[in-house]
């Protein structure tokens, strides 16, 4: 824009000179903006995606506004929520997130109270609100319906340049989503080529508003109507930011009605005496019905009937022909109407979600899920790059929008549990008193580990250093000058704990699933006795959520740093085993946020599993599981991780994979009975010694 501070996120032609996208500057390697796997979205990336515009909004406004999927054809803001389109790929992404930005910033400074109704009498919405009664104080007399649509006109659109104003100053990091939207919205071709070549300029409002709106358009013609030019003076967008809130924008639009409304109504009056004129009627006796006696308007403002014959007449021939093609003329229609729709708050956002497809979307975004990209590579001409999904929290709306990945029927089973299954109700009821041996063996464990709650403490007097020892004063006239003492506390380490377990199909084989459950649940037991440890549970193994890949799931089922001993009782019986076993895989998509959680403390990381890995969709040409897990957990190890890694089996194992697990973990392999608290206490203080060494 010339000559004002809002330039760069209107003038339409700066965007594409910074980067590809806006959001080139914050998204790695691990995001992108293509939504689509195969003919089917991407849900996952889909909620990332939505979480993500959900943070801007909040940063940029201050507050916890809520960002949704549209699920039907309406799609706007209703004054608490944002509502955005699932069509967000490559260049409609940013705008998308302009948008919010809009609207979002709408909801934390508009006063939505203006246009509320103002008593529950009358029968139109508009003409019973605060709005329509300050207007009717400021102009003097009632308005009708089509003179409030008009103001309201103005009034959005200057609500709109104060709002963008003033996240546009405050949030410059953001500026680049605005400008992505202005091009989308303001900065079309059609408008500058109908502005250049002088379309649209009679006296009207449909005209006045059109040039009003592209005020932001440095291709603006402020001498094509009568009055733009102090219009433009008026709104004076350069200082908009003196408007401090809704109310004076409607004072303003209220001044910039009163501007123009004389204009429009004598060329109103010269369209009915030119229909006059051609007609053969300007001759016509006074009151015989066709001089245009008995034409009212109420504070200059014409029935909708009138309206309705203005339009008619100029239809038929009174506009000036137009400078623009048929071709162009349909493209400006729709142009035009775009820019009303965003005024009005009623953009049209493509693409939306079916009901079963929103809850799993918002499941997976309250559930912190997020893709990572895991390269598998370690030689030869293929990608290797793998996307893994990692669920960060478990709870009922992922189990019931994600049913494949536990058991059978539990969302039903969740919704009303006196439904009748007998194989679903049998497989629960063995998960939930595996579960209650779990939390027995647990407490038995824990008994043993309470005396990690208690501190040693030594002291030692008669010192030649250190504090007094006022009961040693005393003897300081018998030349003894050994006064001082020293204590010393001796206190356990913190632990932090990360148990992973296989969920692939070959562990409901037998007990295997089962025993894994029960030695889980009773470290988490047992670490809820005592201080200084902490216990995460983890799930693994594969699904296409939906889609057409199979893809590395890992759900966290258990945090006792946020969790209580009542979610394992509530939600463990649920678990099951869900495809392949991706082993290192899961473990490398995981391993950052592992470090990170454990917060300098000591990091054991326990591993139940039965067999070696499997590919993965995007695994390398070369890929081999039990190598490239192998090379994971010697950098696990190598970055300070204490690995204990189960083998579940329920016989005798092959020397083959016994070879195997062997290679993938080394001395740390353990060959137990998992739901042996004796072996698994033993092993676990033994690692408790090796790390305090």
């Amino acid at each position: 824009m010339k000559n004002t501070k809002l330039a760069k996120p209107v003038a339409g032609k700066t965007f594409h000179k910074y980067a590809k996208s806006a959001s080139s500057f914050w998204s790695a390697s691990d995001f992108d903006t293509s939504f689509k796997v195969g003919s089917n979205l991407d849900f996952t990336k889909l909620a990332a995606c939505q979480r993500a515009i959900a943070n801007f909004v909040n940063i940029v406004t201050g507050k916890q506004i809520p960002v949704v999927f549209q699920t039907n054809n309406s799609s706007y803001t209703d004054g608490t929520t944002v509502t955005i389109g699932t069509k967000l790929e490559d260049a409609n992404f940013d705008s998308a997130v302009g948008l919010a930005l809009h609207e979002g910033s709408h909801i934390a400074y508009t006063d939505f109270t203006l246009l509320r109704r103002w008593n529950n009498h009358g029968s139109n919405i508009i003409s019973n609100t605060k709005f329509a009664h300050i207007c009717t104080d400021e102009l003097g007399v009632e308005q009708t319906d089509t003179a409030l649509n008009i103001i309201k006109n103005l009034l959005n659109w200057i609500e709109d340049r104060r709002i963008d104003y003033k996240v546009y100053t405050i949030a410059p990091g953001y500026r680049m989503y605005y400008e992505s939207m202005y091009n989308k919205y303001f900065n079309d071709k059609i408008i500058d080529k109908a502005l250049l070549v002088g379309e649209k300029c009679e006296e009207t409002w449909d005209d006045y508003l059109f040039h009003i709106i592209n005020f932001t358009n440095s291709n603006r013609q402020l001498r094509a109507l009568k009055q733009l030019q102090l219009v433009w003076n008026t709104i004076d967008l350069k200082n908009i930011h003196r408007l401090t809130n809704t109310t004076d924008v409607l004072m303003l639009a209220i001044e910039v009605y009163k501007i123009i409304n004389p204009e429009v109504i004598v060329k109103k009056l010269e369209d009915i005496s030119d229909m006059f004129d051609k007609n053969g009627l300007g001759d016509s006796e006074p009151g015989d019905g066709n001089s245009g006696d008995g034409v009212e308007f109420n504070d200059g403002e014409s029935s909708d009937d009138e309206d309705s014959e203005s339009e008619s007449t100029e239809s038929t021939g009174n506009s000036p022909i137009s400078k623009l093609s048929d071709n162009d003329l349909k493209k400006l229609l729709d142009a035009v109407s775009k820019q009303q729709d965003f005024i009005n708050g009623v953009q049209k956002k493509a693409g939306k979600l079916t009901n079963a497809q929103s809850s799993l979307v918002n499941a997976l975004r309250e559930s912190g899920t997020e893709t990572r990209i895991v390269d598998t590579e370690s030689g030869g001409k293929h990608d290797g790059k793998v996307t893994t999904v990692v669920i960060k929290k478990l709870n009922t709306g992922v189990i019931t929008a994600m049913p494949s990945l536990f058991i059978n029927g539990a969302a039903d089973y969740i919704k009303d549990p006196s439904s009748t299954n007998n194989h679903r109700s049998r497989k629960i009821e063995e998960n939930q008193e595996a579960i209650m041996r779990g939390i027995i063996l647990g407490k038995q464990l824990g008994n043993k580990l309470q005396l990690r709650n208690s501190d040693r403490t030594l002291k030692t007097t008669r010192l030649v250093s250190g504090k007094v020892d006022r009961r040693l004063i005393s003897q300081l006239g018998y030349d003894n000058v050994n006064i001082f003492h020293r204590i010393v506390t001796d206190k356990f380490k913190n632990y932090f704990i990360h148990i992973s377990i296989d969920a692939s199909g070959s562990m409901s084989c037998g007990n295997k699933l089962t025993n894994a459950l029960i030695s889980a649940v009773a470290i988490a037991q047992a670490a809820s006795m005592t201080t200084g440890i902490r216990v995460q549970i983890s799930l693994r193994g594969t699904d296409d959520l939906q889609g057409k890949e199979m893809r590395c799931i890992t759900v966290y089922a258990y945090d006792s740093a946020v969790d209580k001993m009542s979610k394992i009782k509530n939600i463990f019986k649920y678990l099951d085993t869900y495809g392949c076993t991706p082993e290192g895989i899961a473990f490398k998509s995981i391993e950052k946020d592992i470090k990170a959680d454990a917060k300098g403390d000591e990091l054991i990381f326990i591993n139940y599993s039965d067999g070696g890995p499997t590919n993965v969709h995007g695994c390398g040409y070369y890929y081999n599981g039990v190598m490239f897990t192998k090379r994971v957990v010697d950098n696990m190890k190598a970055t300070g991780f204490n690995v204990i890694s189960y083998y579940i089996s329920d016989g005798k194992p092959y020397q083959s994979e016994v070879d195997n697990f062997r290679t993938m973990y080394g001395v740390d392999s353990q060959f137990i009975r998992p739901d042996n608290m004796l072996d698994v206490a033993k092993t676990i203080n033994n690692k408790f010694l090796e790390v305090a060494k």
